[in-house]
């Protein structure tokens, strides 16, 4: 299982993008994928992204699960932010890696590292 960063998104819907390829190798894996509905929401608002109604399309093509945040899951991802001085995305993604015991999926090397440093799997780009 990996939970992708909007960063991976990001870098597939462009060709141009520096992490393109790299975004398509992660993409391909039999893992299930994931990714929070706030990651969901940042892809939406990038500026290569034409229409929502096309990301929507495109996360059920590839069958990438969009997992919501409730109530209970508050404190767990206060203590993720808390503990690992992240940004509130970033710390929705090591939150879901953790709660679903999945790997992390991003090009944000300091999200990586305090990923790593939380004993989770990383998958970056084949360059780091």
């Amino acid at each position: 299982m990996i939970v992708l960063d909007a960063c991976v998104l990001i870098a597939f819907a462009d060709p141009a993008n520096a992490f393109h390829d790299d975004a398509k190798r992660i993409l391909a894996t039999a893992e299930p994928l994931m990714l929070t509905a706030l990651s969901g929401a940042e892809i939406m608002v990038h500026p290569t992204s034409e229409q929502s109604h096309q990301w929507l399309g495109f996360l059920r093509e590839l069958a990438i699960e969009v997992v919501s945040i409730t109530c209970d899951d508050m404190e767990a991802i206060a203590n993720v932010r808390r503990e690992s001085r992240l940004k509130m995305p970033d710390s929705l993604v090591v939150w879901l890696a953790e709660s679903r015991s999945a790997a992390v999926a991003s090009f944000d090397e300091h999200l990586l590292v305090k990923a790593a440093e939380r004993g989770l799997r990383i998958i970056g780009p084949r360059s780091a």
